[in-house]
């Protein structure tokens, strides 16, 4: 059964994989059409400030979708997850939500909740960085290997000061 359940995991993970690759093929193109479609409808090839927060959104986006690509590949390889790059998508995904937000349009809860999740988010890559947890594993079988591993980088990184 638990064979079964990993081949299953596994299709799955690909197909993630190959999904996530075409939406990412869609987005750049889709991206490379606005640029084109922005810069000849201006004037002097100069494209309009709410057409360029648009187009910084759609590239922060795409950014993102490489970040998880990569998380899902890390996974497949390794059935471990690395949560410093899950805390950074996350970092990549609200600095596109201020990136692409309209401040006049929010009133001042939204507002403080968003640099609440912010200072989390921060203080969560700063501790996971500084206690050098990197991954986590959902295998058993893994968590030896992820400890081992740390603890190699933490005397490394001891014999290198």
């Amino acid at each position: 059964m638990k064979k079964e359940g990993k081949i299953i995991q596994k299709t799955i993970i690909y197909s993630l994989i190959v999904l996530m690759t075409a939406v990412l093929i869609l987005a750049t193109v889709e991206l490379g059409y606005y640029i084109f479609k922005y810069v000849a409808e201006s004037d002097y090839a100069i494209i309009d400030l709410d057409h360029l927060m648009e187009l910084f959104g759609v590239f922060m986006l795409v950014l993102i979708g490489i970040e998880l690509l990569d998380t899902i590949k890390v996974y497949l390889k390794e059935n471990v997850m690395h949560v410093e790059v899950v805390v950074l998508v996350a970092i990549i995904a609200v600095a596109r939500k201020v990136v692409v937000l309209k401040i006049e349009d929010i009133d001042g809860m939204k507002i403080i909740g968003i640099a609440f999740v912010i200072v989390a988010l921060a203080s969560a890559y700063y501790l996971i960085k500084k206690s050098g947890l990197m991954a986590c594993s959902f295998d058993d079988n893994n968590k030896d290997k992820i400890e081992e591993k740390e603890q190699n980088g933490k005397l490394k990184d001891a014999q290198v000061r």
